[in-house]
């Protein structure tokens, strides 16, 4: 059916009709009567808070906001007001300026369940985030303007639930700046000291990281309780991982192979699973070294007294005599210099009773000895306190020196025992000639002199005097040192072998008859050492015998 004209102006004119337009009210004037209506009659609800804060934003009164908002936490787990709901809801009737609007948007985004602690939480997370901790150290009344104005926030109102929910819903905020990390350790003892025993995973994650570099087995123990802990996040969302891993590392640090296979079930990322395995298996390494170390006193058990050999009884007495405390040996830094005639001597005598049980040093020392020290034994043996470790003989100088030459005295075999200490003090007047004249001699070569081991031999065996010994070591370093002034050596290897050469071409000559013994005998100044006294007391070797006359040829069978 055609229209007429009259029909098609109608037409027009009905959809040239506009919605009748109303007037929005003012959201900021419904707060504003509120907030009379309610400071008025002397009371307080959760709209009263809401509106304060709002109004308070307005305003820029940012301190009187914090305490406002923060009330709303009081009324946690109440029904939603109609009010609040219409805001939620943002009803069209109301128009919301640009800062509420800025607060409404985040509620929007959050509300679920525990409305009021996402409304607190949208008006931290709308505020700028410098103000972020503002918002926590109100929470925990340490911010310069607490409560100055009201309304006054009291925490005591608030529930231990409301509390921990409160926590897990805003915690965030401060994670995701690094500047606020300190902030973020405050809130967490803070909550952790106010509810004592109710807690949760989130809480307790926080506890144990902060704790982590300054109290490491605390740090585990909390790490812990955590997987008995209610996990509060509505999303589910866990800090699991995160704290195996960082658990496990700590578990690493304190080298506790058990704690930190336990976390490791715990890793769900391969990377950070293959770095926790491998540190396990480092210190099992470790581990597996220091119980092989021949100094670790973890099973060494004391030594029978009958069964020490007669020669080493006398070097044990000549140590304790010189070293001997009120308890253990002092070390041979302090009181090691006049035992023996050299520094490589008496560190190899010392060894030798350190290694066979004799002395061992304590398990607290050898524990406290870092993994790079382990194989420094001259460091060890010169710097660790040593202790007597012999069945039925205190570890005492008073007591154990005594108890050790009455039973030296009583063995018919001390003199042959004598003769063998005699001749490795005879030795050692060669090592301490050698070290006297390379110390003295600033050359690289000098530090770097080693003897080699078909030379020590020929030493070790040698029945020439010390006087002997002394002269050769003396004038083999002259003869080398010369020849280096002169350059007849290029290079410190090349004179270190010359020296070698020198030594082992006096052992020929004695060897051949032709050597000449020309050497000086024993000084009067020169100091009697601990162990010559000893064997002057148990064989009558004077020092100048030990020191001018030759030994008496390597015995055997001395026990």
């Amino acid at each position: 059916m055609n229209k007429t004209k009259k029909d098609k102006d109608n037409t027009k004119v009905k959809n040239n009709k506009r919605p009748l337009s109303y007037k929005k009210e003012s959201f900021s004037l419904i707060c504003e009567k509120v907030i009379i209506d309610h400071e008025s009659a002397n009371k307080s609800s959760v709209d009263y808070y809401f509106c304060k804060a709002i109004i308070a934003r307005e305003k820029e009164l940012y301190h009187i906001e914090r305490q406002a908002a923060l009330s709303i936490l009081e009324f946690n787990n109440t029904p939603l007001t109609p009010l609040i709901q219409s805001v939620i809801e943002q009803d069209q009737r109301y128009k919301y300026s640009e800062k509420c609007s800025a607060i409404f948007s985040n509620m929007n985004k959050s509300i679920s369940e525990n409305p009021y602690i996402f409304i607190v939480k949208a008006f931290i997370s709308s505020a700028k985030k410098q103000q972020h901790a503002s918002y926590f150290n109100c929470f925990m009344g340490i911010s310069a303007s607490f409560n100055k104005h009201p309304p006054y926030f009291d925490i005591q109102n608030v529930k231990n639930n409301s509390l921990l929910d409160f926590f897990e819903k805003t915690h965030r905020l401060l994670l995701s700046n690094r500047n606020q990390y300190r902030t973020l350790e405050k809130l967490t003892q803070f909550l952790t000291l106010r509810l004592q025993e109710e807690t949760s995973q989130s809480l307790l994650f926080f506890e144990s990281y902060f704790s982590l570099n300054k109290n490491p087995q605390f740090s585990i123990k909390v790490a812990r309780k955590y997987l008995d802990a209610p996990n509060l996040s509505v999303v589910g969302d866990s800090y699991l991982n995160s704290l195996a891993v960082n658990t496990g590392r700590a578990a690493i640090r304190l080298s506790d192979i058990e704690e930190a296979s336990f976390w490791l079930d715990y890793i769900d990322d391969e990377e950070n699973a293959k770095e926790i395995r491998q540190a396990i298996a480092k210190i099992e390494s470790k581990i597996g070294k220091r119980k092989q170390h021949p100094l670790n006193p973890e099973g060494t058990g004391s030594i029978a007294l009958n069964n020490i050999p007669t020669t080493t009884l006398i070097i044990l007495c000549a140590f304790i005599d010189s070293c001997g405390d009120d308890w253990g040996l002092k070390t041979l830094e302090l009181s090691g210099k006049y035992i023996f005639p050299s520094e490589i001597l008496t560190e190899r005598l010392f060894q030798t009773l350190a290694v066979s049980g004799l002395i061992k040093m304590s398990t607290s020392s050898f524990n406290a000895l870092n993994d790079s020290s382990l194989n420094q034994f001259n460091e060890i043996l010169w710097s660790t306190k040593f202790h007597v470790n012999i069945i039925g003989v205190a570890d005492t100088k008073l007591v154990a020196l005594p108890a050790l030459l009455e039973e030296l005295n009583s063995r018919s075999n001390k003199e042959e025992g004598a003769w063998e200490v005699r001749r490795l003090i005879t030795i050692g007047y060669f090592y301490k000639t050698l070290e006297y004249y390379l110390d003295i001699i600033d050359e690289n070569w000098a530090k770097a002199f080693s003897l080699n081991q078909s030379t020590t031999h020929r030493i070790d065996v040698s029945t020439l005097s010390a006087r002997d010994l002394a002269y050769i070591a003396r004038s083999s370093i002259r003869y080398t040192a010369g020849k280096h002034s002169m350059g007849s050596t290029t290079g410190t290897k090349h004179t270190c072998n010359t020296l070698i050469g020198s030594i082992n071409r006096y052992f020929d000559w004695i060897d051949e008859g032709s050597f000449t013994y020309n050497a000086f005998e024993r000084s009067k100044n020169y100091p009697v050492l601990a162990s010559e006294r000893l064997l002057q007391q148990i064989a009558g070797f004077t020092p100048e015998d030990i020191y001018n006359l030759p030994p008496l040829p390597q015995k055997t069978g001395c026990t």
